[in-house]
């Protein structure tokens, strides 16, 4: 396809990705047919389907064949959408300071916004998953990013939860091997129930303080991705 053809592709997926959210997002429901699309769009077939192409890549929607088939409107996942997100940030290098930078900012805030916005079943989740996190985390050693990802779901911001699963994630990537991650995640249990006692409580200002503190604590683990962090400095992550 040509450059002018591709880029009117990208310039009509962008506009159908416009006009769905506008719809309210029906994921589901059939917007269109092809030849109805084509026609709405004033586009050859050629660019439509490089359109349709892109919208199925970004999890916006699908072609579906036959009788009553057409454009079906998608719904993404936020896991690959953080998960591009992770690898757009490992291609340009992100420093190991830089994503803790506003890693640091963003669960601060969510954790205030969970402390005021959380509902009475949230908290109660929050308190089972603290329960059961040192069990867990026995099996896993990646079990302690569930509390930060919970945390940011009781945010009640879609935009903050897509942030915190993408930094999550890629902080993940950066830590030390797995072997010390699983006596490391049995500590961070204590760091995090503290956590939680002020998010459930509804200390929105003492919930921020905590999860500032612990994760910029994570510092010495993002400085140099092979390092193994001194004893002092998995102390030093706990709130005392």
């Amino acid at each position: 396809m040509a450059g002018a053809e591709r880029k009117r592709a990208e310039q009509v997926a962008a506009q159908i990705e416009r006009d769905i959210a506008a719809m309210g997002w029906p994921v589901g429901k059939v917007i269109g047919s092809e030849a109805a699309l084509v026609q709405k769009y004033g586009v050859s077939r050629a660019v439509f389907r490089e359109a349709v192409r892109l919208i199925e890549h970004h999890m916006v929607g699908r072609m579906r064949p036959g009788p009553g088939g057409g454009l079906v409107v998608g719904e993404p996942d936020p896991e690959a959408v953080a998960r591009a997100m992770s690898v757009y940030l490992s291609f340009a290098k992100v420093r190991g300071s830089q994503l803790l930078e506003i890693r640091s900012n963003i669960e601060s805030f969510a954790s205030e916004l969970a402390a005021q916005r959380a509902t009475d079943e949230e908290r109660l989740q929050l308190r089972r998953l603290i329960e059961n996190e040192v069990e867990r985390a026995s099996l896993s050693p990646w079990a302690a990013k569930e509390f930060h990802l919970k945390v940011a779901e009781m945010a009640h911001n879609p935009a903050i939860y897509l942030f915190v699963r993408c930094l999550v994630d890629l902080s993940e990537e950066r830590i030390i091997p797995e072997e010390k991650r699983r006596d490391a995640a049995v500590r961070m249990n204590q760091v995090h129930a503290k956590i939680a006692e002020a998010i459930i409580s509804g200390d929105s200002a003492l919930a921020r303080y905590r999860m500032g503190k612990h994760v910029n604590a994570i510092g010495p683990w993002l400085a140099e991705p092979n390092a193994e962090p001194a004893d002092d400095e998995l102390r030093a992550a706990q709130l005392g």
